[in-house]
C-alpha cells in the first residue's frame, strides 16, 4: 500500500508498507522509481547499505530497526529512498510502526517548522527515536537476564532457563549486528553528503550516531554478562553432572560388597568361616553389612561424599 503521508514545503513524504505488485508498478510508472531501487528498499533481508543511482536521482538507505513478534524481538530492514525531492519510506509487518515514529519522534532534538524542515533532517529526527528502542530492547533483555540470573540460587537449574538464555543470545546477536552495520551506514551516509549539508543536519546525524554507539556498547556489555551467566549455568551443570557420576560410582563399589561376599559363599567351599553353622546366613549379612559401612566410611574420609 503506498500512502501520502504529509506535504512538507520543500519535500513529499510517501510510505509504503507491504507493497504489491500494483504498488510496484505504481511507483515506476508515476513516481518515475527504478525497479532496482525497489527491489533494494523492499528486500526482506537486504543488508545495511547507502544505495546510489545519480542517473535516476536516487539515494537509497538500507537500515535496520527493532521488529517486534509474538514471542522474540530481532531486527528487520527498511527502506528510506531519497528521490526526485521526495522521501519514500518502505516497511513490512513487523516493522510498520516506524510511520508513527517518524511522524511523532519522541527525543531531545529540537524540530524545525514543516517549512524549513529538510528531507535528511526529517528523516535523522526520526532515527534517533528508532535507534533509542535499541537501548530499550537492551534494557529489557538485561531484566531478564537478572531474573533467570536470580533463579540459580534459590532453584533447581533446569532446561527451560538454559532456553531462555539462549534465547536472550540469539536476540543480542540481531541486535549487536544490526547496531554495527547501522553506525558503518551512517558514517558513510555523513561523509558522503557532507557538502550539501547543513550544519544542523551534520549536528542531527551525529546526534543518531551517538545514539548507535551508546546502544552498541549497552549491547556488548549485555552481551558479555549473558555468555558469563550461560558459562557459570553451563559449569554449575557440569559440576552436577560430575556430582552424580562420582555418587553413582562409589555405590557402584559399595554395592559390589554383597556380590563379593556372596560368591564366596556360594562355592560352597566347607573351610570358609561359619560355612558349616546353622546362622551362616545372617553371619554373611553381618560381614556384608560391615564391609559396606568400612568402604562407605573410607570413601566419606576421602571427600568423596562432599559435594
Amino acid at each position: 500500500m503506498i500512502e501520502k503521508v504529509k506535504q512538507f514545503n520543500q519535500f513529499t513524504w510517501y510510505h509504503v508498507s507491504n507493497m504489491t505488485p500494483d504498488d510496484n508498478l505504481t511507483l515506476v510508472e508515476q513516481h518515475r522509481l527504478t525497479n532496482e531501487i525497489i527491489g533494494y528498499a523492499v528486500d526482506h533481508n537486504e543488508a545495511v547499505r547507502m544505495e546510489y543511482d545519480e542517473e535516476a536521482d536516487e539515494s537509497l538507505m538500507v537500515i535496520d530497526v527493532i521488529s517486534y513478534h509474538e514471542d522474540v524481538v530481532e531486527t528487520r530492514p527498511i527502506g528510506i529512498l531519497f528521490a526526485h525531492n521526495n522521501l519514500y519510506t518502505f516497511s513490512h509487518t513487523v516493522t510498520d510502526y516506524v510511520q508513527a515514529v517518524l511522524l511523532a519522534p519522541k527525543n531531545r532534538q529540537k524540530r524545525a517548522t514543516d517549512e524549513e524542515i529538510t528531507a535528511v533532517d526529517f528523516i535523522m529526527t526520526g532515527l534517533y527515536s528508532l535507534m533509542t528502542r535499541y537501548v530499550e530492547q537492551v534494557t529489557e533483555i538485561n531484566r531478564k537476564r537478572r531474573v533467570i540470573q536470580a533463579q540459580f540460587g534459590h532453584q533447581k537449574r533446569t532446561t527451560k532457563q538454559m532456553n531462555d538464555l539462549l534465547r536472550l543470545q540469539t536476540q543480542m546477536i540481531y541486535i549487536q549486528n544490526s547496531l554495527a552495520n547501522n553506525h558503518v551506514m551512517l558514517d558513510a551516509f555523513k561523509q558522503d553528503y557532507r557538502l550539501e549539508m547543513q550544519a544542523f543536519e551534520l549536528e542531527h546525524i551525529d546526534d543518531v550516531r551517538v545514539e548507535v554507539g551508546q546502544a552498541e556498547h549497552m549491547a556488548d556489555l549485555a552481551m558479555a554478562v549473558i555468555n558469563s551467566v550461560s558459562d557459570a549455568y553451563g559449569n554449575l551443570s557440569n559440576r552436577d553432572l560430575n556430582w552424580t557420576m562420582k555418587v553413582l560410582t562409589v555405590y557402584s563399589i559399595v554395592l559390589t560388597v554383597p556380590t563379593i561376599v556372596s560368591g564366596f559363599y556360594g562355592e560352597n567351599v566347607k573351610w570358609l568361616p561359619f560355612a558349616d553353622i546353622q546362622e551362616g546366613w545372617w553371619v554373611s549379612i553381618v560381614i556384608t553389612v560391615l564391609l559396606m559401612g568400612l568402604v562407605s566410611l573410607l570413601f566419606a574420609l576421602n571427600g568423596f561424599f562432599r559435594k
